[in-house]
């Protein structure tokens, strides 16, 4: 009961707690039907009991909240059933549609006892975000966008997005490293999630890093075992299926499932049911190439025994048609070597007596041509000797001319030639004075002149 205090009603913590927990069994006696996401599981091994933390969303945006409990004993029943129908166990991210009682608790506070989970409604909202992942992509262009790659003639150099240890990958690797034709094949593995929360985020991230070294690489596999639906819902992504569709080499899927086709499936440049059939895929198209090269290799070969054929045919006839030609020649030619023979033996008498004459005039010519030679060359040598004597008189007479003629202006220039002119020479300590401006008032100053000196003593310089 409450108190009263200063006439006001004081409820304890558990009795309003109490209360809480009555009003909620009378507004909420029933079990209801609930729809909503699992945004964290939340179980406990060692325990067996589940306590998933429930969301509603809108566009992204988180509309409602609440914790639930499934209670040991029920939660494997659950899962098992789960299982059962949709080939995966209850799991974060997944929408449910459950059986569940509303209970507040003085303790742990409001949440919902799920007592039972319709495993269909969860395969319906996969296959309804399925089919808006496939609208998008088709809406975006992008749904056929790598079955347009061009598969490489021998695809050889294989990016695999795979795990080490998955079956699926070892199966895929045995097919192609142990094929009896002894193909070879060049395998990078690039591992990754295959399923679970992280797969779309580390499927993505590999397919992103084969891409920026594509060059290094023919196809892209994407090899994964078996599963159920739900563990393959990671498959029917958006971003994930958008990352295959843009991957700019073509792209393998063998995810091991056959009945219901995943949007990366449907994306993809090739699918195979099984990792298996999707190495077999890779070593048919080396058998394809084979069988055109088989082909090619009969075609070269009976080309080449037709043109054999053919041109030992030509050269027979050719070798024919030659001998005819060489024997003609050859009969053509013989008549004219004896035509030329007899000529030549017409004309040897003749050409021989004028080869003789032709002799005697050079044997003739060269016994007196040096002579006229010598007498001509020593002609023409004394007659130089006479020029250049007539040359030397002339110069030698031209240059006795110009020596008097530079003695006598040499003479006409000596001083006491100048001096016998009437010109003086003023001198003042011995030097000569050659402007009145140097001439100071009180000086000694000597004047020569043809025949002495006058010493005499400056009174006045007139510098004008």
């Amino acid at each position: 009961m409450p108190e009263t205090s200063d006439n006001r009603k004081v409820y304890s913590l558990q009795e309003i707690s109490l209360g809480i927990r009555r009003a909620i069994q009378r507004a909420l006696p029933d079990y209801y039907w609930v729809k909503a996401e699992i945004a964290k599981l939340n179980f406990y091994p060692q325990s067996g009991h589940c306590y998933p933390d429930l969301v509603e969303k809108h566009n992204g945006l988180v509309k409602a909240q609440i914790r639930a409990n499934i209670w040991a004993g029920n939660f494997n029943k659950i899962n098992k059933k789960f299982k059962t129908v949709t080939g995966g166990p209850l799991k974060d991210g997944l929408k449910i549609l459950f059986l569940a009682k509303v209970n507040y608790h003085e303790h742990y506070g409001l949440s919902l006892n799920i007592l039972d989970v319709e495993p269909s409604f969860t395969l319906g909202e996969m296959a309804r975000e399925k089919q808006l992942t496939i609208n998008r992509l088709q809406e975006e262009g992008l749904w056929d966008k790598n079955k347009k790659q061009v598969l490489p003639l021998l695809p050889k150099r294989i990016a695999v997005i795979s795990v080490e240890t998955s079956k699926g990958y070892s199966d895929f690797k045995n097919v192609l490293e142990k094929n009896s034709f002894h193909y070879h094949f060049s395998l990078s593995l690039f591992p990754a999630l295959l399923q679970g929360d992280g797969a779309v985020r580390s499927l993505s991230a590999q397919l992103n890093a084969i891409a920026s070294r594509s060059g290094e690489f023919d196809v892209v596999a994407i090899i994964r075992g078996g599963g159920g639906d739900v563990g393959l819902n990671a498959y029917d992504n958006y971003q994930l299926a958008k990352a295959v569709a843009l991957c700019p080499l073509p792209v393998i899927t063998g995810i091991g499932h056959s009945t219901n086709l995943t949007v990366v499936q449907m994306v993809a440049f090739a699918n195979k049911i099984t990792p298996t059939e999707a190495g077999h895929f890779l070593i048919q198209q080396f058998h394809n190439f084979a069988v055109r090269l088989e082909g090619a290799e009969v075609k070269i070969t009976r080309y080449a025994r037709e043109m054999l054929m053919a041109e030992k045919q030509s050269f027979s006839q050719q070798v024919k048609m030659f001998s005819v030609h060489a024997h003609n020649l050859f009969d053509r030619y013989k008549s004219q070597w004896v035509y030329l023979v007899k000529r030549l033996e017409q004309s040897e008498s003749g050409m021989l007596s004028k080869a003789n004459e032709q002799l005697a005039n050079v044997a003739l010519h060269l016994k007196y041509h040096p002579i006229r030679k010598v007498q001509q060359e020593r002609q023409k040598l004394e007659n130089v000797q006479k020029l250049l004597g007539l040359y030397a008189e002339q110069h030698l007479q031209k240059a006795k001319g110009r020596v008097k003629l530079s003695e006598g202006k040499i003479n006409l220039m000596k001083p006491e030639n100048v001096l016998k002119k009437g010109y003086s020479i003023s001198l003042v300590d011995g030097k000569v004075l050659r402007t009145a401006k140097k001439a100071v008032p009180g000086q000694k100053m000597i004047t020569r002149l043809y025949d002495g000196e006058i010493e005499s003593i400056i009174e006045k310089n007139d510098k004008d």
